[in-house]
């Protein structure tokens, strides 16, 4: 074999290589990023400002990535800051109080309005009680966590259902004794700057009036409904370059479904 041979093939062997590294390389990087890299997603809140919160994928990764895709969505503009309870904030609901389901479109483009597969979905819990060891993130002040449905106080054995049940609300911690909800709730993230703003809101903002039942009730509530509640203006998220896709997801439970 000629000299001028052998140095060509071996200038085949090493772009073949350096192109294998690279793909490889490629790879490597962008799964340990997604595990890494800690998006930031913004809620710009009317007459207040905004809000800033650190998403933690390593923690719990389908909750993060559904929570970036509904905010690229434009799900969260125009839904407000509904109300508290002794331990967080809640928001997510319509401006009339409602809470409204995502539907698979929302999160996955291949999934037209009007088709069979455009359900309301739901996401799997990512937290101790439901089998997931990873998320080990403590629920204290300023911590996001993925408020869910809880079926068994009035049907016994639907664990699984209640576990999956989230989708959209996000819990912000901000009373104390938010540690019971350790292991059992999706906390995920952290805020980063705009706490000052929510404790003005946590403590100041009015509380309506209880809603009654055609009876004349007080209809019971463990939240209490803000009289005027905050409206998220617009809601962005900066992935720093990642591109985290589509979570996982299966339809709502029935009784969880919004009339539509």
């Amino acid at each position: 074999m000629s000299k001028k041979l052998k140095f060509i093939l071996w200038i085949v062997v090493a772009v073949v290589t350096v192109i294998a590294i690279g793909i490889f390389g490629t790879g490597f990087i962008k799964s340990k990023t997604v595990d890494t890299v800690h998006p930031v997603v913004t809620f710009d809140i009317e007459n207040y400002g905004k809000i800033k919160a650190e998403l933690y994928p390593e923690y719990a990764p389908t909750t993060v990535t559904n929570i970036i895709a509904l905010v690229k969505s434009g799900y969260y503009e125009n839904k407000i800051i509904y109300g508290k309870d002794p331990i967080c904030l809640y928001l997510g609901r319509d401006k009339d109080g409602n809470v409204v389901n995502p539907t698979v479109s929302l999160i996955n483009q291949n999934v037209a309005e009007d088709s069979d597969e455009n359900f309301e979905y739901t996401i799997p819990g990512e937290f101790h009680a439901n089998g997931y060891k990873d998320n080990t993130l403590r629920h204290e002040k300023g911590v996001l966590s993925l408020i869910r449905n809880d079926y068994t106080q009035s049907v016994t054995g639907l664990y699984q259902e209640s576990y999956n049940s989230g989708n959209s609300q996000i819990g912000i911690m901000m009373g104390e004794n938010s540690s019971n909800l350790n292991g059992v709730y999706a906390a995920f993230g952290r805020v980063i700057e705009g706490l000052d703003i929510l404790e003005k809101i946590y403590e100041q903002n009015e509380i309506a009036e209880p809603e009654k039942n055609e009876d004349g009730t007080v209809q019971e509530s463990p939240i209490e409904k803000f009289k005027s509640a905050p409206i998220i203006k617009s809601a962005t998220v900066d992935t720093f370059g990642v591109e985290f896709g589509m979570p996982v997801y299966q339809e709502a439970f029935e009784s969880l479904k919004s009339e539509r």
